[in-house]
């Protein structure tokens, strides 16, 4: 740990003069609970902090005890998460239960001595200004979700594959063959379930060549709403002036392993087809690095595939024309990241793809810069209130579902499942907090983001090497600023890592106009006797707010695996992150 990055921390040593047993950790009491934290926590150092200070702790190193003193005269509050911090990449996800019990000692007789005062915060916000019907973009799909996942993770398994083999990742320096003509006829194979283990065959014509998008539409696409010339132009100018110089700006570039200068857009209703009850939502577009790897069923050339307007069925509502290209666009640009990062890690450095977490939080980063770099004219002409509700306001509602829940959804998932649209708010969010505090460019996070991409590391190792900091501390920080961010309940922090630097969520989460629910993070208040059970999942943690009174008591908490009096497991790297707010 790092004491200059967490703050200042003074650690004073008080007796309690409370009488009694003094059990230890592992023992129990007369109703076969274990003591009491006043007791099992005697001659455990007591955490003091000044308003504005934080510490990240280690609870293995104190028996899972973490001592407040005697509150001033003014009263003291508390903003306490208990985090599992453990990043390592696991099939079935590490976690682990958890029992957080707060008691009372006697005091010893006095105030404790005033806290120092905290150091100046930082002058100047970057927080982009409150932006009121932020929402409105295209609906979220759980499907979509579990699908793009589970391509990334088919996609690590074939890189596995002896059947498959790696292509050369571009053609020779300075040579580009040409682009396909328009009316170009070609037969590709497509996924035809969501598992991606069978393939149907999609027979297309190219309707639109630009600078760096070729689209092809489906021969067999049904004619109810069919999508015009102008349709592909407007989709193609998007990609070709907006998606492709972002995403390439903030990642690195993509394969050309078909020498032909363009990606291809494969728009088909074979991707309508996936999703036959469209109750948890509908794929609209993917991108699949089987493509890019010579062995079965690979089409052997950069594609995304789409939806294509279709009418009502017994399963899903109408996609009409406007439909698909508002929601296409969003999806381009989160697909385009996929498919550099594929060939960054896999091709150019003959690594392992990324991990699905952070392949996710990159590809939903994608869709905020589309938000914030695209001309607003682009989207409000559509009916959007701006690009950021076009683009990001998925994140911001996955994110709100997190907070909603933070004890049942992983930030770090594990490989054996895609994430759900809670977990990929939650990488998202832990993501945009590191480049608001590592990334020399705050907003867009350029050089960082390409640091991220274009390298053989992944998943955690990958962002603790981008950005130098440790899982450690910065998942505690992390926690700690969803809470407190620009809320009121910390005015000044000399250190930073408390805030977002790009956003001002909590005014987002807050706003009636966008979320009638209210600020969904609300914490439990412990003022004395407590008690808390419940599950901590990696990456991810729990909330409380510790309350004293004017000159009130001291509060001693102890967290341990249950109430048999074991310590928590150290699978989970558990830590303490603590900050006074009052």
């Amino acid at each position: 740990m790092n004491p200059a990055s967490l703050g200042p921390l003074r650690v004073a040593v008080w007796t309690s003069l409370m009488l009694g047993a003094m059990g230890g950790c592992g023992s129990t009491g007369p109703n076969g609970n274990p003591p009491l934290p006043s007791e099992a926590c005697i001659g455990q150092p007591v955490t003091q902090l000044a308003v504005g200070q934080h510490a990240v702790l280690d609870p293995a190193a104190t028996s899972g005890c973490l001592r407040i003193p005697i509150a001033d005269a003014s009263g003291a509050q508390h903003l306490l998460v208990l985090a599992s911090t453990n990043g390592t990449r696991s099939s079935s996800g590490i976690e682990g239960t958890y029992l957080l019990r707060a008691s009372q000692p006697v005091p010893a007789a006095g105030p404790s001595a005033a806290p120092s005062s905290p150091a100046p915060s930082p002058t100047g916000s970057l927080a982009l200004p409150q932006e009121t019907g932020l929402l409105g973009g295209p609906p979220r799909s759980p499907a979509a979700a579990e699908f793009d996942g589970a391509l990334r993770e088919r996609e690590r398994r074939l890189l596995s594959d002896p059947r498959y083999q790696r292509r050369p990742v571009a053609a020779p320096a300075g040579v580009i063959g040409p682009a396909p003509p328009l009316g170009d006829l070609r037969t590709f194979k497509a996924c035809a379930n969501l598992l991606c283990s069978s393939f149907a065959n999609v027979t297309a014509t190219a309707r639109f060549i630009g600078e760096h998008l070729a689209i092809y539409l489906d021969n067999n696409a049904p004619a109810n709403d069919p999508l015009t010339n102008a349709d592909l132009a407007e989709l193609g100018a998007a990609f070709d002036a907006y998606h492709y110089p972002i995403d390439t700006t903030a990642f690195g570039r993509e394969s050309d392993i078909d020498g032909n200068g363009v990606v291809i857009m494969l728009m088909t209703k074979a991707v309508n087809d996936l999703t036959p009850d469209c109750d948890k939502g509908r794929v609209v577009g993917f991108f699949f690095g089987g493509d890019l790897l010579v062995g079965p069923n690979s089409n052997r050339a950069e594609i995304f595939y789409t939806l294509v307007p279709a009418p009502a069925t017994s399963g899903c509502t109408v996609v009409t024309r406007r439909m698909a290209i508002n929601n296409l666009k969003p999806t381009l640009i989160h697909e385009f990241q996929h498919m550099i990062s594929f060939n960054q890690h896999a091709l150019v450095r003959t690594g392992l793809s990324e991990d699905t977490w952070l392949n996710e939080a990159l590809s939903h980063l994608a869709e905020e810069l589309g938000g914030r770099l695209i001309p607003a004219s682009e989207c409000t002409l559509l009916g959007f209130p701006s690009c950021r509700s076009q683009y990001s306001s998925g994140n911001i509602i996955n994110g709100y579902d997190y907070l909603k829940d933070t004890d049942t959804n992983y930030v770090f998932f594990p490989n054996a499942t895609p994430g759900n649209l809670p977990e990929r708010g939650a990488g998202w969010l832990f993501l945009r907090w590191a480049l608001d505090q590592f990334a020399t460019d705050t907003i867009s996070g350029t050089p960082t983001t390409r640091a991220l991409v274009q390298t053989s590391a992944t998943g955690s190792a990958n962002l603790v090497a981008a950005t130098g900091g440790s899982l450690s501390a910065l998942v505690p920080q992390w926690l700690m600023a969803l809470y407190l961010d620009d809320g009121p309940d910390l005015p000044e922090e000399p250190t930073g890592r408390l805030r977002y630097k790009s956003w001002g969520l909590r005014a987002i989460w807050s706003n009636p106009e966008n979320f009638s629910g209210g600020f969904p993070l609300v914490p439990p208040s412990i003022t004395g006797t407590f008690s808390k059970s419940g599950a901590l999942k990696a990456g991810s943690g729990q909330h409380f707010v510790l309350v004293q009174p004017a000159l009130g008591a001291p509060l001693d908490l102890q967290v341990l695996r249950s109430a048999a009096g074991a310590q928590l497991s150290p699978d989970l790297q558990a830590r303490f992150g603590i900050v006074r707010i009052r």
